[in-house]
């Protein structure tokens, strides 16, 4: 090789060398962008589910703390009414009647909310007070499966659980179900909530495109904003089944 084959070559060499140095660069650029927009984006959902959360807490402390014992006692004072005619009575007893309902209706707003036992006895705890909630104020047979799970922090508490919430209400009021499967068990330091019913089944990916997946929205960004996995398979007539991971640290 003469001396200006060399040149060339050694030119050559140098100018490979500057082009995959900046598209290194660019490339790491490109990664370190998409690792802040994903960053940014899960901060922003967070914000948005604290805000959601707070909301809630509040609205189920007003009406616990407020307007339950204002209804308790409007009811208390007119039971102590000494009414002389039947008609009187009949109606006193269909208002006393309609309080109660409006009492019951009150702690099954609450619960849906912020239950007591979510942050006293942790997500398995409260996921059993709410199964056994559902259990005697619905048609659908639940099987329920629990193992211990080490602590984990308030906002994964509150997210799992509306998990379950989601995933119960979404089976009552569309899957037609008359079964449900839930189990929480702990595997390689993951939470596995996993549920299976016997109901109609969807379209996963034409409901996600409708107003009808809010709710799959909701359940996915919460999944996101605590690094887990969520696996879903639905098939007509054949029933949904759930699976989400959720990393305990």
């Amino acid at each position: 090789m003469d001396a200006q084959e060399t040149r060339i070559y050694a030119a050559v060499l140098i100018a490979s060398a500057v082009l995959g140095t900046i598209l290194v660069f660019f490339l790491v650029s490109i990664v370190r962008q998409q690792r802040r927009n994903l960053e940014l984006h899960k901060k922003n959902i967070m914000a948005e589910i604290t805000t959601l959360e707070k909301e809630r807490s509040r609205m189920a402390h007003d009406l616990h703390d407020e307007l339950g014992p204002v209804l308790a006692a409007v009811k208390m004072k007119m039971n102590s009414f000494e009414l002389t005619h039947e008609e009187d009575r009949a109606e006193m007893v269909r208002t006393s009647e309609h309080i109660d309902e409006l009492l019951k209706r009150i702690r099954e707003i609450t619960f849906d909310l912020m239950p007591n036992t979510l942050l006293r006895k942790g997500f398995t705890g409260a996921a059993k007070e709410f199964v056994d909630f559902i259990g005697r104020n619905n048609q659908l047979t639940i099987q329920y499966h629990a193992d211990e799970i080490p602590y984990i922090s308030e906002q994964k508490t509150i997210n799992l659980y509306r998990i379950l919430q989601e995933v119960v209400h979404n089976t009552i009021k569309h899957a037609g179900a008359t079964s449900l499967h839930i189990s929480i068990s702990l595997q390689k330091n993951n939470i596995v909530l996993s549920t299976s019913d016997n109901g109609a089944g969807f379209d996963y990916d034409r409901k996600l495109a409708t107003d009808a997946g809010i709710g799959l929205t909701s359940l996915k960004s919460r999944v996101e904003i605590m690094n887990g996995q969520f696996y879903l398979e639905s098939k007509k007539g054949k029933g949904t089944s759930y699976i989400f991971q959720i990393p305990v640290s």
